[in-house]
């Protein structure tokens, strides 16, 4: 029996075999057509960005197309390469179908990050997946997994049918016979292609030499296009001069620490009142209300409660970081290699407190355990396991009233750090907390993105909100324990979140995609021995919280500059600009907005402002030359603890 290369045109004539250039032809034909399904789907990357202006829309759109060009280089040359030494259809069909279906699969997945999270497969997702206890901090369902690798199997064959019919449509034609216009791959490529990949280069360059934020605002929108810098080469051979803007250098690099200047040692006759610390992921400021936290509020009445108060990180990761250290999140690289204890439990230790940190979820991701805990490992006990079905956080407080009563020495002042996981993603609660309705009964990860109907968006939070009331009943049974082991009124208190959670307002679901309020706002409660009941609207941060527990202790304000950046929350600074860190971004909240600052080695066009909806602010020259000098500021305090 022959093959299909010998069926004929008309049933007379017989397929011919093709020669390499004609294999080439067909491989570059069928990379014509997958790169055009290709640039459809990164339109998803556009969804619900808005351009401005005419410039921003060309740029975006030939990005997109560019981005589209680069991504298919790996497929396409992958088929030339196999076209060159195989000639057999079936083989050169397979690959073809495969390689590209793998590469329409990652696009589709980065797609679905950026759609929620606005951020690109990057170092986060990477440790997502391959850090042991990372995967508690997301759960995708087997389902959606199944479905999404199903497609992606479903597009092999599909991809290489469209392979096989141009192979066999080539082969019944004369070999001299020239294709049409946009069947020579050659010519689209000289002719378009490769003239808009150069113009978009160019385009980024001049925008970067003239830090033209209409344009350089999309940079980021797309995982990868070609992009060129020019500002180095321009102002020392060309001449050019650039306008002057503030900018600034902020150090992440790992180098020696001189952390901290001086070392910290309480008072031996100083207070030393218990502390409890319980901080519930991703919790909202606004979350504070008799209906979603009823207990909490109710503590709050005979407490100091902090209106406006943001974390100093829009991740678990700088939330806690700097919660326990009192420094941006600049320095965690460097804290990690070193393993570098904070001082707050430093001092702790050293006047004799018992420590333990109590958490559902793992310690390993972030590197806790490495970092905040280094000295005081032993008594950290994570993956604690629920007790309630569809609950989470059920062992931490067990667990909590257990070590309580267990203490060898009750009369020895303890250190206690309780994270109640519950209201990350997914949202974990029984079901006598399910008091918010309709709500979604599983997140499907597919389903979500801008665009969200109401019914769906009123699902999802009210999900999140039966999340957070559980954490709140979580937090009553904690305050029992100490009522009933009679250490409450001995106890310096606090509830807070590590971040907040959005839920679309800006863009995006969830965190660690941008420093708005709804990302970085967050609640706190403070209450104890030295603590005024009342409501505090001054600007606090989760900075302020080692030096205002030290302090309460004994230890010298005039030397708090040795050891944090942070103030002290009962006498917080008149005006201030709040710091709060990302993975390789710095955000600085001003009353004109949110300035994103990049570290040294981000990616970026430099200093950016934002409106505090997360909008890009195009005429930003004369707010950035104002905060030159806190951007000065910022630039020193990254480096103040580094030799």
């Amino acid at each position: 029996m022959q093959g299909p290369e010998h069926v004929s045109r008309a049933g007379a004539e017989p397929a011919r075999a093709l020669a390499r250039r004609e294999r080439w032809l067909v491989v570059g034909q069928h990379w014509l057509l997958a790169l055009a399904l290709l640039v459809l789907l990164c339109g998803e990357y556009c969804r619900g960005l808005e351009t401005g202006t005419g410039r921003g829309w060309l740029y975006l759109h030939a990005s997109r197309v560019a981005s589209a060009v680069t991504l298919s280089l790996v497929p396409g040359l992958l088929g030339l390469l196999c076209a060159s030494f195989v000639s057999r259809r079936g083989w050169n069909a397979f690959i073809a179908g495969l390689a590209w279906s793998l590469l329409l699969l990652a696009v589709y997945v980065d797609t679905r990050i950026y759609g929620i999270f606005r951020y690109h497969f990057n170092g986060l997702v990477w440790q997502v997946l391959t850090t042991p206890g990372a995967d508690e901090a997301v759960h995708i369902s087997s389902a959606e997994i199944g479905l999404v690798l199903a497609a992606a199997a479903a597009c092999v064959p599909l991809l290489a049918g469209a392979f096989a019919w141009l192979w066999r449509r080539r082969a019944l034609r004369p070999a001299a016979e020239r294709p049409r216009f946009f069947a020579r791959p050659r010519l689209v490529w000289g002719a378009l292609l490769v003239p808009l990949v150069i113009a978009v280069a160019g385009a980024h360059a001049w925008a970067d030499l003239y830090r033209d934020s209409r344009v350089m605002a999309f940079e980021s929108v797309f995982p990868v296009y070609p992009k060129l810098k020019v500002k180095r080469f321009a102002t020392r051979y060309l001449g050019v001069k650039l306008t002057e803007r503030p900018d600034v250098d902020v150090d992440s690099s790992s180098i020696l620490l001189d952390y901290p200047k001086a070392a910290l040692a309480l008072p031996p006759d100083g207070p030393r009142p218990n502390i409890v610390l319980v901080v519930i992921d991703s919790l909202r400021a606004e979350m504070l209300n008799a209906e979603a936290m009823p207990i909490v509020h109710e503590l709050a009445r005979d407490s100091r409660v902090y209106t406006d108060h943001l974390s100093g990180g829009n991740a678990t990761r700088f939330g806690i970081f700097s919660m326990i250290y009192g420094l941006h999140g600049s320095y965690w690289d460097a804290i990690l290699s070193e393993h570098r204890s904070p001082v707050l439990v430093d001092a702790l230790v050293e006047a004799g407190y018992d420590m333990r940190v109590l958490t559902s979820a793992s310690m390993d991701f972030p590197q806790f355990r490495s970092t905040a805990w280094a000295r005081v490992e032993s008594a950290v006990e994570d993956r604690l396991p629920a007790e309630q079905p569809g609950g989470r956080d059920d062992g931490v407080a067990s667990r909590f009233d257990a070590w309580l009563g267990e203490r060898a020495d009750a009369t020895r002042p303890f250190f206690a750090f309780l994270v109640l996981d519950a209201p990350h993603q997914t949202y974990s609660f029984p079901s006598d907390c399910a008091v918010f309705r309709p709500y979604m009964e599983k997140i499907e990860y597919t389903r979500l993105g801008p665009g969200l109907s109401e019914q769906t968006h009123l699902e999802l939070f009210n999900r999140y909100r039966n999340a957070v009331y559980y954490s709140d009943q979580i937090t009553g049974r904690i305050l029992d324990s100490l009522r009933s082991h009679g250490e409450f009124d001995d106890t310096l208190l606090m509830v807070t979140g590590d971040h907040g959670e959005e839920f679309f307002e800006h863009g995006a679901w969830g965190h660690t995609s941008n420093f708005t309020r709804t990302q970085t706002h967050v609640p706190l409660v403070l209450r104890g021995p030295g603590i005024a009941a009342g409501i505090d609207t001054r600007a606090t941060s989760h900075l302020d919280v080692p030096a205002t527990l030290l302090e309460l202790l004994g230890a010298d304000p005039a030397r708090r500059a040795d050891w944090t950046l942070g103030a002290s929350l009962l006498d917080p600074p008149a005006e201030r600009l709040r710091v709060i860190s990302s993975w390789d971004i710095l955000g600085m909240h001003t009353p004109d907005g949110i300035l994103s600052v990049p570290m040294s080695g981000a990616k970026g066009a430099g200093i950016t402002l934002y409106t505090q909806a997360w909008e890009v602010v195009y005429d930003d020259a004369a707010v950035l030359e104002r905060y030159g000098p806190q951007l000065l500021g910022l630039a020193l305090e990254c480096r103040r603890f580094r030799r």
